[in-house]
Parts: C-alpha cells; sequence; structure tokens
C-alpha cells in the first residue's frame, strides 16, 4: 500500500479546514516516511507517486518528509501529542489503537469502503485500523513475528521444551524461570532482522 494513497483518505478526512489550505486554494499535506536519498530506487517511486497524485489531484499539495525511522519512538508521542504529527504518518501495529483512543486519528470509513483493493487485504491486517466499525488506517505492509527458543534451557528450567509460549505473559513467566537458573543465564532478548 502507496502512502499516498493514504494521503488522499488524510487530506478528505481533516477536520481543520483553514490548516492544509493556502490562499491559492489548494490543500496542503504532509507525509512522512520518504525513503532516504541512500535508497535511490525507493525514493525515486515514492517521488512518482507524490507527482502521479498530485497530478490526479490538482488541488492537492504533497509534501514528504524524509523521517527514518518512519515511527522514532523516541518522538512518536510527543509529536502526537504536540500536534507537530505529518498529516499522514505511519504506525506500528502495536501503536494503531494508541493514535485512535488519543483522537489523532480521522475516520477513513468512508473513503475506503468503496475501493476495490481494501478488501483483498487480509481481514486480521485491516482489522487492527479498525476500532468500534471505523476504518483508521490502512496496513502498507505486515511483518511476522516467531519465537526461537532453547529446549534445553526449557527443560533445565523446569518447562517443557515441547510446549513453547504461546502468549506474551507465557514468554515473560517461562524468561523469569530461565533466568532463574543463575549463571548470568538470560530469560529472554529480542531481535529483530
Amino acid at each position: 500500500m502507496s502512502a499516498l494513497a493514504l494521503t488522499s483518505l488524510a487530506a478528505c478526512g481533516s477536520d481543520d479546514d483553514s490548516k492544509g489550505s493556502s490562499a491559492g486554494g489548494k490543500t496542503k499535506i504532509t507525509v512522512n516516511c520518504e525513503p532516504p536519498k541512500s535508497a535511490k530506487i525507493d525514493r525515486k517511486s515514492f517521488e512518482d507517486d507524490i507527482a502521479a497524485f498530485e497530478k490526479a489531484n490538482k488541488d492537492i499539495d504533497v509534501t514528504a518528509h524524509d523521517a527514518f525511522p518512519c515511527q522514532d519512538p523516541k518522538t512518536f508521542d510527543a509529536k502526537l501529542a504536540g500536534g507537530q504529527m505529518e498529516d499522514v504518518f505511519y504506525t506500528y501495529f502495536t501503536d494503531a489503537k494508541h493514535v485512535v483512543d488519543i483522537n489523532q486519528a480521522a475516520d477513513l470509513t468512508p473513503y475506503v469502503k468503496d475501493l476495490k483493493w481494501f478488501q483483498d487485504i487480509r481481514p486480521e491486517l485491516r482489522d487492527v485500523y479498525t476500532v468500534d466499525g471505523k476504518v483508521y488506517g490502512v496496513p502498507r505492509t505486515n511483518y511476522s513475528m516467531g519465537l526461537i527458543y532453547n529446549k534445553a534451557l526449557f527443560k533445565k528450567a523446569g518447562l517443557d521444551p515441547e510446549k513453547p509460549p504461546t502468549t506474551w505473559e507465557e514468554v515473560q513467566a517461562a524468561a523469569k524461570k530461565i533466568a532463574g537458573l543463575g549463571n548470568g543465564t538470560v530469560g529472554y532478548a529480542d531481535y529483530s532482522a
């Protein structure tokens, strides 16, 4: 999913008409997560998408911000709370409900309901951005999480190595038991590629 498809939706859903309008009558919107200059192919594709969007929507000017990571955990909440976030922005699946709960997302339901491709998105991904039957975002990409665990440590800690944890609470409980083995044994470590 292109960020620009979201741009058109967010521009239509703005509650503050004066914020995004200029004297010339054009709506001005900002979008984050423009690929860095070092990612030449991705950046060119992004810029081409902006040009195509603006050509199809002559009354909208898009300003892209080169911001990697797209959602900086150190500044994300502060930017939201202070009204400094771009009009269209990326958020992690885990933060979507929070963004809606603090009223920093527009209801996009009227804009996505008739889009043919919207129904092609896997329901479990669409549902992340749907709160109380209203759509507040559209997934751009998805990812999977997996668990790699040491069966020998599980057994040593008195856990069943054939039944790994299936919830975060179970991961935490297993990690505490494994860390309890002592000698610097770590019960949990996060890895991201």
